[in-house]
């Protein structure tokens, strides 16, 4: 990572899971950075000591993940900063990094993990460093689509879930055995189709 004078992190979306937020967590504390935290069934509040500042990041709670959206942070520390665009790339997330040097300025943009498009800035002259070729396949688009209608699905899949499981106690409750294999087959698509939304 070119770490310079300044950073900032502009329009910043990521979806951590669990694990990999505790092991940012743990990143953070072998880094030697100071962080506090609370959890509440909605949200994982944590406030992250820096050398000159105290930065205050809310997490909401959606569907078992922790989603950290900002729509601007600088970030002075960079210990701090490096973490921070490590796990962005690690949970596939999206930023705009604006780098500050003496002399010129860098805006990193990432998307899904990856940096897709980098610009100097020296004065008035803007030069494209690196810009990423995209060459879109059928299967890319539609893994996009998919990924767009994954907030939405999630949560009508979980009730498609709870109803199914219902339906599979009253079918036992009954001893009605075809009701009872329909709910079972039933019940393995979701759970297939839970497993690759949540992958």
């Amino acid at each position: 990572m070119n770490l310079g004078i300044e950073l900032e992190y502009f329009n910043l979306a990521v979806w951590f899971n669990r694990k990999t937020l505790h092991a940012m967590l743990q990143a953070l504390v072998e880094a030697g950075v100071s962080v506090k935290w609370k959890e509440t069934p909605e949200q994982f509040h944590l406030l992250v000591n820096t050398t000159d500042d105290q930065s205050d990041w809310k997490m909401q709670r959606v569907n078992g993940s922790y989603k950290l959206h900002l729509a601007g942070i600088p970030v002075h520390d960079k210990r701090v900063a490096f973490v921070l665009e490590s796990f962005i790339e690690k949970a596939k997330g999206h930023a705009i990094i604006k780098t500050i040097f003496d002399d010129r300025v860098q805006m990193k943009h990432i998307r899904y993990g990856e940096a897709i498009r980098i610009v100097e800035i020296k004065g008035a002259e803007k030069k494209v460093i690196y810009e990423k070729s995209f060459n879109v396949t059928m299967d890319q688009v539609i893994a996009a689509l998919k990924r767009r209608d994954l907030e939405e699905r999630i949560p009508v899949l979980r009730l498609e879930l709870d109803y199914e499981l219902a339906t599979l106690f009253d079918a036992m409750m009954a001893k009605d055995n075809v009701q009872m294999k329909q709910s079972k087959e039933r019940l393995k698509q979701l759970r297939r189709e839970m497993l690759l939304l949540e992958a």
